[in-house]
């Protein structure tokens, strides 16, 4: 009885060990998590506005060859699976990522337009009052400056270089934003005199 326990033990060793001899890598799996991996280095959007999502896959595919090279392959299958779902993760993070800079700049350059004519009207206004403690040359050469900006964000946008853009338009609203706030305290210095 103990022989027949004993050679069932060793028959079942030998087919366990002739499985894991037997075992052959996942190539396929392999090869779709090399490829998903290389589409997503090569998506400009994905590289631009998503490199953390690009790093976590080319990790996983990092991972997925050393359990290869450790030949576990359960493991390297199962890492090359989430490694294909990380790099398609990326370039949809890229995409998603774009349009939102894109809505971003726009917004910005059209907040900085807006209160450009704003500062235009009220400097305009601010012509009209005698004794005011303003600089006007000075002033309208800032108001330039900073619709230059704006300009320059525009052009930025156009060139799909949402980032640059906005920070443009932002530089551009901060600038008029003050020029707007010494107009106010020049009126109202006035105003106080009178």
């Amino acid at each position: 009885m103990k022989r027949n326990i004993l050679l069932g033990v060793l028959v079942v060793l030998a087919v366990a060990l002739m499985l894991a001899a037997c075992a052959k890598p996942p190539t396929e799996e392999i090869e779709a998590a090399n490829s998903a991996l290389a589409r997503a280095e090569a998506d400009k959007d994905a590289r631009d506005y998503a490199p953390e999502s690009i790093t976590r896959a080319k990790n996983l595919v990092d991972r997925m060859q050393a359990a290869v090279d450790a030949k576990e392959y359960d493991s390297a299958k199962s890492l090359a699976s989430e490694a294909v779902a990380a790099a398609e993760k990326a370039i949809k993070d890229g995409a998603a990522a774009k349009e939102k800079a894109k809505n971003d700049a726009s917004s910005a350059i059209s907040g900085a337009k807006s209160l450009l004519r704003e500062v235009e009207q009220s400097l305009s206004a601010a012509k009209n009052v005698r004794g005011i403690p303003l600089n006007i040359s000075t002033t309208e050469k800032e108001i330039s400056a900073a619709a230059q900006g704006i300009t320059a964000a525009e052009s930025d946008f156009t060139k799909a270089a949402y980032a640059t853009a906005q920070s443009k338009a932002q530089d551009a609203r901060s600038a008029l934003a003050g020029i707007q706030r010494r107009i106010a305290d020049a009126v109202q210095a006035v105003t106080r005199r009178k």
